[in-house]
């Protein structure tokens, strides 16, 4: 198996005043699933990151662009319609070629899709994919993916030009992510075994190891700590800007939806050993122009999109409300606690499927992984829950609705916790209606369709079948009027009576 491939490439080198020193520089973004500004233009847009990226160039001569995973999903445009198929991160891959991405490692949500849809968009990339860990899994055995029917590298070993005439700054990058989407195509190896692993290979081949992940917090301290080699580890997955050091290894991560990003400068002596970091974290907001040939790309992917929205009735520019106080969408809120962004969903789908006694739905419909404020259009609403769904009239026995709730409480973490309206936990137990829930009684329960599939965590059970289920109304789908149809649907008009 071809572990690695070797990347030459030229880079500028200069003294910073205080001996001689050649400097590496690293544009680190991670989590990105949106191509265009967002909070009303203010924050964010790849056109802005390749503006940074091209006034990098310009100072340095040459860097490094890196994205540590996920980008291809959840993206909101990428629910659209183009030419007949679902856009499914096409218009990602295309906006991130155009900026001059260099590499990326597997994010989790990368495995959101099929494997013919995956496969599809990493041959459209034009950047390198770094993985270590993460194997196609495929007839009983486990390979490294491919671009193109090329094997991906499970590590890459930059060589730059140092200080001294002809010498060599070789630095590694591994590639790392983390085991939260279990995929029958996806095999994922132990993270530090890997990295151990690999490690043990190209040792006596770099002078820096560095790691591009896509690892909890948690997993990248444990990392620098049981692989204390590393320099530095250019992280994602949580969505916020962080700095750590363990040890002598620095952490960082930058904001999704590039509403931040890292420059990271490596400054190595005339031995070429690594002397120093330096890590800045830029804002990525209005006071940064956007390069035009970028531009004209997000823009016309955008057009793509909202008419394929359009199609279907969305008007994703129209404003709905306004949120005086920021609304937490983020994962790590919504898959652990009952949260007011859940609860207002609930409301709407209750207010839309009439005559129900509550409302539940699986957090993991929620995908924007971001804090919603200020102005809402109705896109904000769709890239919220980008999947939408129908809103289903659930006549259920309180025994099992019981069983649901309480898997839902066990399920803190994931995808399959549950946020609804109109049921309250309490220390004698659930309670509707202020009423506890009584095993044999009737309850007429709203809920979205993908928790009805037996397809959630833990939930298996819950489906049309299951004899705790006595009748289930589904929304008439030639009634147009019909907000159940759609579940962003029922959340824009309900949120339309908050427009102020």
């Amino acid at each position: 198996m071809k572990k690695g491939i070797i990347v030459f490439i030229l880079f500028i080198f200069c003294s910073v005043g205080f001996g001689e020193q050649a400097e590496v520089i690293f544009l680190q973004l991670n989590d990105v699933y949106e191509i265009a500004p967002l909070d009303n233009g203010k924050a964010g847009g790849m056109a802005r990151v390749a503006s940074i990226r091209n006034d990098l160039i310009s100072q340095y001569g040459s860097i490094y662009t890196i994205l540590s995973g996920d980008f291809i999903s959840p993206s909101a445009l990428g629910t659209s319609q183009y030419e007949g198929q679902t856009i499914n991160g096409r218009q990602m891959v295309d906006v991130l070629n155009s900026v001059g991405l260099d590499f990326v490692t597997f994010g989790n949500h990368e495995f959101d899709y099929k494997y013919d849809v995956l496969q599809q968009r990493i041959d459209e990339s034009k950047f390198t994919w770094i993985s270590s860990n993460v194997y196609h899994a495929e007839f009983g055995t486990n390979e490294q993916f491919r671009k193109n029917n090329n094997i991906l590298p499970q590590y890459v070993i930059l060589k730059v030009p140092g200080y001294n005439k002809g010498s060599m700054i070789r630095i590694g990058l591994l590639g790392l992510c983390i085991d939260a989407n279990n995929q029958p195509y996806v095999f994922y190896e132990d993270y530090i075994k890997s990295a151990q692993r690999i490690y043990g290979d190209i040792k006596d081949s770099i002078d820096c190891l560095v790691g591009i992940t896509h690892l909890s917090i948690d997993m990248d301290k444990k990392l620098a700590a049981d692989l204390p080699v590393f320099s530095l580890i250019m992280g994602g997955h949580e969505h916020e800007n962080m700095n750590h050091k363990v040890g002598n290894t620095i952490i960082t991560k930058a904001d999704a939806n590039a509403k931040t990003v890292y420059v990271h400068k490596l400054i190595f002596n005339e031995q070429n050993k690594l002397v120093e970091i330096r890590s800045d974290l830029k804002k990525v907001d209005t006071t940064v122009t956007e390069d035009p040939a970028v531009k004209q790309v997000v823009d016309t992917w955008q057009t793509r999109a909202y008419d394929g929205f359009r199609a279907k009735g969305f008007d994703p520019d129209v404003v709905i409300s306004n949120f005086d106080s920021p609304v937490d969408g983020r994962e790590e809120v919504v898959r652990n606690d009952l949260c007011p962004l859940g609860v207002l969903i609930a409301m709407s789908m209750l207010d839309a499927a009439k005559e129900c006694n509550a409302a539940i739905f699986n957090s993991g419909m929620i995908r924007i992984d971001d804090v919603l404020s200020g102005v809402i259009t109705q896109y904000d609403i769709i890239r919220t829950l980008p999947f939408g769904g129908k809103i289903l009239r659930v006549e259920m026995k309180g025994s099992l609705l019981k069983l649901v709730l309480e898997t839902g409480r066990n399920n803190k973490g994931n995808g399959g916790f549950l946020q609804f309206y109109g049921i309250e936990y309490t220390a004698s137990g659930w309670k509707v209606k202020n009423a506890q829930i009584k095993d044999d009684e009737i309850y007429y329960i709203a809920m979205n369709d993908f928790l009805l599939s037996g397809k959630e965590q833990d939930l298996t059970y819950l489906n049309k079948d299951n004899p705790g289920i006595v009748k289930i109304t589904s929304p008439d789908p030639g009634n147009k009027n019909d907000l159940a149809n759609d579940i962003r649907f029922a959340v824009i008009e309900y949120l339309k009576k908050w427009k102020h």
